[in-house]
């Protein structure tokens, strides 16, 4: 593209011209070759800076032909059908995909509710278990609290009765001598006290 342009700049230049030949407008006074030298340093210019847009613009388009290669490679539908006829298709496979990634995800929703619902109702059954575990575990200690108190009213009856008959083994062992000598309990031969 450079090239194109290549040959129209020596157009605008005093030295393209011949030696014989002059500017057609220009007068030949002093001032006046002063503005077309203005004028003409001013189209260099602006021809310089269009020719600098072209330049970059070239580099973008060939940028995005470069994209559009690599899109086509990536998606071969684009170079085969055109725009519209490939975002129909594109949609519709797009759809497609989108409603089989929908029903999988419900389908998955739906056992993650049912796996989180059984997981209540193990919750439930694992929070009635504990309730009746610990119910348990306090009628455990009050029973054991009620057999700890009932060990210490049968041991202070059984010292009761043992010094009982051991008052009875010795008032009554001066009546009959015999009867402090056996190991019988006194209780065993008398049943009313």
């Amino acid at each position: 593209m450079d090239s194109m342009f290549e040959d129209d700049i020596s157009i605008l230049t005093q030295e393209a011209l011949g030696p014989d030949e002059d500017w057609l407008d220009s007068p030949n006074t002093d001032l006046s070759g002063e503005m077309c030298s203005a004028s003409h340093f001013a189209l260099i210019t602006a021809y310089d800076d269009i020719k600098n847009r072209l330049t970059g613009l070239e580099r973008e388009n060939s940028t995005l032909k470069r994209r559009l290669k690599m899109y086509e490679v990536k998606y071969p539908l684009i170079g085969e059908f055109g725009e519209e006829h490939i975002f129909s298709l594109y949609e519709a496979k797009e759809n497609s995909l989108l409603k089989s990634e929908k029903a999988s995800l419900q389908q998955q929703l739906n056992q993650f509710q049912h796996e989180l619902q059984k997981s209540k109702e193990r919750e439930e059954q694992l929070e009635e278990m504990i309730q009746a575990y610990e119910k348990l575990c306090v009628e455990k200690a009050d029973l054991e609290s009620e057999l700890g108190e009932m060990r210490a009213l049968v041991e202070t009856h059984l010292s009761r009765i043992r010094s009982l008959e051991q008052q009875l083994r010795q008032r009554d062992g001066g009546a009959f001598p015999g009867l402090g000598a056996q190991d019988v309990p006194f209780i065993a031969l008398h049943p009313n006290p």
